[in-house]
């Protein structure tokens, strides 16, 4: 795709966003002003990428102050005018930042489709930057989850897209996240280590919610070693540039902290104010997971102290949130799992190397193994439980009987109907499957299997073998990349088959 051209107008912006950015160290709110205006006459001009990068730059600073809700409207209102595939750098962004602010509320889901979806146009767009900050939130998406090794990993990705560029924000951001993985996984060592990377990177930029987040971090660590007065020093700084900042969010997660503290002197009075305000911060915000955790943490210390009374509304509170923010990230929306996961683009080059393969068939065993490697690999890509391949009719006897047959008289009508097929036939439930009745007699081949993608294979014009992509343990609402998958993987199996048969008569 050719990439828009820098004007002149687009070197005026990044000159004046840069001029911005040096009045934003010590003037935030006159550059908040600025970026706004800015913003309003480009989209008044028409020049919605430009928009679109004003927007980005406010969306930075009000992240900083913990105001990052302000700019959701806007956000949403320029993602909708712009071009992505005009501009894929700008709509990576404006996916990026939309995650954040779904990630604030809860909204996993949502969040971890913007994400994804950054990822995508930032790979488009060549810029490691933006995939870079799309992979850290979806290793967050991970986390939320409870995968710790998997969002550690994905942060490695982001790590490699970095390599060793200067860019101290992305830096500390990066180091804290993976710091939080080995936290949650009891690695002491290994958190603290990140945690002090993240501090020296936020220093050496100025990044003053990263260094009280790093401060944060290391407070928690000290108290899981029983480090009373170095968390009490950590996290009170913490709680100091929070509260300067604006930064809502911080200051509610270090207030958790502190109620943490509190407990282990023993101030249970202490303990209830300190959690109250972190509530009363996690409402302005209207940060679900944080509002949730602050509820069930007053429940249990009004009822440790007596007030059974004040205990259950919050008690109900928190069952409340939990309920909608599993409402609002259920796994089993539909194409949910494939949409967080981060591990497409490593599907996606699974399959590039499954296509660049070279096929070496020479006997039957030749391309029996290679039918069955194929296997391994579609069931890997696209994450199914099973893989079927049937040989139509006699192909079994002439290529070997590794594989289940599918034979006229038996299955006329179902292969009659599935060579006038012209695309992969998908079924999320087979209890409507057009040839239901007929294909009673495979219940053993077919046991189990509740979604299916069904692909009929040819080699010179001629259907010999039918190949069956399956999910067992629930059903699958098949996206359209699936669809594309399922194709892609046909190909390959007929690339072999027309290898290792010259004849099939």
């Amino acid at each position: 795709m050719t990439m828009p051209a820098v004007t002149e107008a687009d070197a005026v912006l990044i000159d004046v966003l840069k001029r911005i950015s040096a009045l934003a160290q010590r003037h935030p709110n006159s550059a908040l002003l600025r970026l706004a205006a800015l913003e309003h006459s480009a989209k008044a001009a028409g020049r919605y990428a430009a928009a679109s990068d004003a927007l980005y730059a406010r969306f930075y600073l009000l992240e900083h102050r913990g105001r990052a809700l302000e700019a959701a409207a806007a956000l949403a209102e320029t993602q909708g005018e712009l071009d992505p595939d005009a501009y894929p750098l700008q709509a990576a962004r404006l996916h990026e930042t939309m995650g954040r602010v779904a990630y604030q509320q809860g909204e996993y889901f949502e969040a971890a489709e913007h994400w994804n979806q950054s990822a995508e146009l930032a790979a488009r767009a060549g810029d490691a930057r933006a995939g870079a900050a799309a992979r850290i939130g979806l290793g967050q998406i991970h986390y939320a989850f409870g995968a710790w090794a998997r969002g550690r990993e994905v942060h490695g990705e982001a790590a490699q897209l970095l390599g060793a560029a200067d860019d101290s924000y992305l830096a500390a951001k990066l180091a804290l996240n993976i710091g939080v993985g080995h936290f949650e996984t009891h690695q002491l060592d290994d958190a603290e280590r990140h945690f002090s990377h993240g501090l020296a990177a936020a220093r050496r930029g100025k990044h003053r919610e990263y260094e009280a987040e790093a401060h944060w971090h290391l407070a928690r660590a000290a108290l899981a070693r029983g480090r009373l007065d170095w968390a009490t020093v950590d996290c009170r700084l913490a709680l100091s540039i929070a509260a300067k900042l604006g930064h809502s969010w911080l200051e509610a997660a270090a207030s958790r902290t502190w109620t943490d503290i509190a407990l282990a002197r023993g101030d249970r009075i202490g303990a209830i104010r300190s959690t109250e305000h972190g509530l009363l911060l996690a409402n302005r915000i209207h940060s679900r997971p944080q509002q949730s955790q602050a509820h069930l943490l007053l429940a249990k210390l009004l009822d440790q102290q007596g007030d059974k009374e004040l205990a259950i509304p919050h008690l109900w509170q928190h069952l409340n949130l939990q309920a909608e923010i599993e409402r609002l990230s259920s796994t089993t929306r539909p194409g949910f799992p494939n949409l967080y996961n981060p591990a497409k683009q490593a599907a996606d080059e699974q399959l590039l190397s499954l296509s660049n393969r070279h096929w070496r068939i020479q006997s039957k065993a030749d391309l029996l193994a290679e039918l069955e490697h194929l296997c391994k690999g579609a069931q890997q890509i696209m994450g199914l439980d099973r893989v079927q391949f049937w040989w139509i009719d006699d192909k079994a006897k002439t290529l070997g009987a590794n594989f289940p047959s599918l034979r006229r008289p038996a299955q006329t009508q179902y292969l009659d109907w599935l060579a006038g097929l012209t695309k992969p036939q998908v079924l999320t439930t087979l209890s409507n499957h057009p040839c239901k009745v007929e294909l009673e007699s495979l219940a053993d081949a077919a046991e189990g299997m509740r979604s299916r993608i069904e692909l009929a294979l040819h080699v010179k014009g001629e259907p010999i073998a039918v190949l069956w992509l399956a999910q067992c343990q629930e059903k699958r609402n098949w996206t359209s990349q699936d669809q594309m998958q399922a194709s892609h993987l046909a190909r390959l199996f007929e690339l072999v088959l027309s290898a290792g048969a010259a004849d099939f008569a």
